[in-house]
């Protein structure tokens, strides 16, 4: 590489690091959008469900920072999630975790020497929770757990996760009765420091993933969307003067083949804030449902007959 190359992709890395004279910006742990149209807010029937979620995002438009015309994310999410025999005070008890990757592109396929790309692992999670059947259709959960810290070249240096730990909390509200759906789930994030340097570097954050979705026989359609927010200032993230906030709004289409749910959700930023290099988002996720075990149905009684 050039070392003109080499400058122009230096001073590209430099608007995500900390510390280069303007406010640094970082996004939230937990990717917006994601548990939009999943069932944290459901007491799902006893049994093992995995989930698998690739999740595409281009981060372009008028507003992205100096030196960079468009970030590419590919994140997959495979999540596993137990609906557990145990109940505790009426409310049944689930569990879930997952372990996703990440692939990064900033300037891809630039000519300039400004272009990189980025391959690891990302915060991995888990999660306990209780759902309460409310009736007539509603029900409510919450969830809490955290996200684990991984040391990575994309946390440490672009800002999106990190090597700390971060406390996670899900109040999930769901509505299903006959044909619709609808379902909420505000998610607050808290991180620790810094493992390696001691320092606050992610900023509290609060979400809420949403869908209002319309079942027709094997097919579902509907709306879907996000939007986030910092609550607190830190190292990544000034809140006074460069507090993150996003809203986007997008649909989904689905079909259920048997068992297995297939997904595709998409959606546009109508709101972006100070993410990690500025920009408009346009999201892509499929996502496919699955049970991987359910307990066989108890056997029947033995009718019992009288002899006289």
């Amino acid at each position: 590489m050039r070392v003109t190359s080499l400058l122009r992709l230096m001073s590209v890395m430099a608007v995500f690091s900390i510390g280069y004279g303007t406010p640094a910006i970082a996004d939230p742990v937990s990717p917006a959008g994601w548990t939009s149209n999943l069932p944290l807010g459901l007491p799902l029937p006893e049994g093992l469900y995995f989930v698998d979620e690739p999740y595409f995002v281009a981060r372009t438009g008028p507003h992205l920072a100096p030196g960079i015309r468009e970030v590419d994310a590919f994140v997959n999410i495979p999540v596993l999630l137990w609906s557990t025999p145990v109940d505790i005070l009426g409310g049944h008890l689930e569990a879930v975790g997952f372990a996703p990757a990440l692939g990064l592109g900033i300037n891809p396929g630039a000519g300039s020497g400004t272009s990189s790309s980025h391959v690891s692992v990302y915060n991995p999670a888990a999660l306990v929770g209780l759902a309460w059947p409310l009736g007539s259709g509603w029900s409510f959960a919450n969830w809490a757990g955290g996200f684990f810290p991984v040391s990575t070249d994309i946390g440490n240096n672009i800002g999106l996760g990190g090597n700390f730990f971060t406390f996670a909390d899900i109040a999930a509200l769901a509505f299903n009765n006959g044909d619709w759906s609808l379902n909420a789930n505000f998610i607050y994030l808290h991180s620790g420091a810094d493992r390696s340097t001691g320092i606050q570097l992610q900023p509290d954050t609060a979400d809420v993933d949403f869908a209002i979705v319309r079942h027709i026989d094997r097919f579902e359609v509907g709306l879907v969307g996000s939007a986030t927010t910092d609550l607190t200032d830190t190292a990544r993230n000034r809140y006074g003067a460069a507090r993150s906030r996003q809203v986007s709004l997008g649909g989904l289409v689905g079909y259920q083949f048997g068992p297995v749910n297939v997904e595709l959700l998409a959606t546009r930023s109508v709101v972006a804030v100070n993410q990690v290099a500025g920009g408009y988002d346009t999201r892509v996720y499929g996502r496919i449902t699955l049970p991987l075990w359910n307990p066989a149905p108890p056997a029947p009684a033995p009718v019992l007959k009288a002899r006289y």
